[in-house]
C-alpha cells in the first residue's frame, strides 16, 4: 500500500487522494504552475513597458535663433 496523501486546499487538512475521488498527475500540475507562472511575469513586464512611456503630449522644440521667449 502506498501512502496517496495530500494536502486539501478547500478543507485545508490532508486525505488520501484515491479515497476523495482524485485522479490527476504531478506533472499536470508542474506544468500548470509553469505556465502560469511564466503568463504572470509577461502580464508585469507589459505592464512595466506601459508604465516605463514618458506621459504627456509632444516633447517641445528647441528654441531657434529667430524665437521670442514668453
Amino acid at each position: 500500500y502506498q501512502r496517496r496523501v495530500h494536502g486539501d486546499i478547500d478543507e485545508g487538512t490532508t486525505k488520501d487522494m484515491v479515497d476523495a475521488g482524485v485522479f490527476d498527475l504531478a506533472l499536470a500540475k508542474s506544468w500548470a504552475i509553469k505556465l502560469a507562472t511564466d503568463a504572470a511575469i509577461t502580464v508585469l513586464r507589459v505592464d512595466q513597458i506601459i508604465m516605463a512611456k514618458q506621459a504627456g503630449g509632444p516633447k517641445p522644440r528647441d528654441k531657434g535663433p529667430g524665437d521670442e521667449e514668453d
